[in-house]
């Protein structure tokens, strides 16, 4: 995999210090007919009046967490769809609780992401800090297409992604054209940025 560009976004896969990842998420409304689409993967954050909202930012984010998917009323079937995405400007009709979109997210501040690199990432990079690079996701798959940015590994605080580990793999290794890599969020809504070392 890490030798083809594939983008997939942010995959939750463990809990900083190796703690047990339930996968769990919370629940955070979803403004009804917001008019940008939400792919599992992507980076999420609370907007306008604490609804959920695609952040769009690449060297900065202001993350809430990631995006797991969600429900909403289907306008055409009557009753609760469960889906992987927002569909842009989805219209339900319904802008109350407990009937109103709500978008599954995991928000824990110490969460290890899974995310493939737009190109190579060494051991030497881990605990360096990259921006994001954000591309389309997916509507046929319902997935992000958001990815690692290799040229930006700096030191810098600002940046909104810290390098943990690189993917242990058969498929994946340090230097690798595309490296898969482990992540977290160097700034959250939640907590305070942290200089790379």
């Amino acid at each position: 995999m890490s030798s083809t560009a594939n983008p997939y976004g942010m995959i939750p896969v463990e809990n900083q210090g190796a703690q047990y990842n339930s996968q769990g998420f919370e629940q955070v409304p979803i403004l009804d007919g917001y008019t940008t689409a939400i792919y599992f993967g992507d980076v999420v954050k609370l907007g306008s009046n604490n609804y959920l909202e695609k952040d769009t930012g690449t060297s900065t984010l202001t993350p809430y967490g990631v995006f797991l998917g969600c429900k909403f009323i289907s306008p055409s079937l009557g009753y609760f769809q469960p889906q992987g995405f927002w569909p842009a400007s989805t219209t339900t009709g319904y802008t109350t609780y407990p009937n109103f979109p709500m978008g599954y997210v995991s928000t824990f501040p110490w969460g290890v992401f899974q995310i493939q690199a737009n190109g190579p990432v060494t051991w030497a990079d881990v605990g360096k800090n990259a921006a994001l690079v954000q591309t389309a996701g997916s509507a046929a798959f319902g997935k992000s297409r958001n990815a690692l940015n290799a040229s930006s590994l700096d030191t810098t605080d600002t940046l909104p992604l810290r390098v943990v580990g690189l993917v242990e793999s058969p498929t994946n290794a340090s230097g690798d054209a595309y490296t898969d890599c482990l992540v977290v969020f160097n700034n959250t809504q939640q907590i305070l940025t942290k200089l790379g070392v």
